[in-house]
């Protein structure tokens, strides 16, 4: 039994279940956003190199931050099977929205942890990438409880 059923089967809710995964899904996505970010400034990547490396180590991050707790209970193979299937559509609602905004955002593109345009821009695209990314993440667990039970 993989850990998105256990919750149901155990008295869990759903909902609290697609949180949890939700928010480890966003803090796993924006560490690999940030490396690739990072990355792409050290090694002074143009804004679609560095974009490009960023939403690949999200995915590949949040990824693992979704697998690594379920081989307590299941095989690689079926981890990876579960997180692919749940995880996918929630980053890709999450990278979508939250790389949308950032340029839509004046200069948030341009802006470095010194300023406060950073961290604004932060305030604003990080809940909205857990907004889109909870309902796609519920409808991806919910869709897997359903071919458990």
């Amino acid at each position: 039994m993989d850990e998105h059923s256990a919750h149901s089967k155990h008295g869990g809710s759903l909902k609290w279940a697609t949180a949890k995964h939700a928010l480890r899904c966003l803090i796993g996505c924006n560490i690999g956003e940030g490396t690739g970010a990072a990355l792409g400034y050290v090694f002074g990547w143009d804004m679609l190199q560095t974009i490009a490396v960023a939403v690949t180590l999200a995915f590949i991050i949040g990824y693992l931050f979704t697998m690594i707790p379920m081989l307590k209970s299941m095989s690689l193979k079926q981890a990876a099977k579960v997180t692919v299937i749940g995880d996918t559509a929630s980053i890709a609602a999450m990278e979508t929205i939250e790389n949308g905004l950032a340029f839509i955002i004046p200069g948030f593109m341009h802006s470095g942890p010194t300023e406060s345009l950073f961290w604004l821009g932060l305030g604003i695209i990080l809940p909205a990438g857990y907004a889109v990314a909870y309902p796609a993440m519920y409808w991806a667990m919910k869709r897997e409880q359903k071919k458990m039970a």
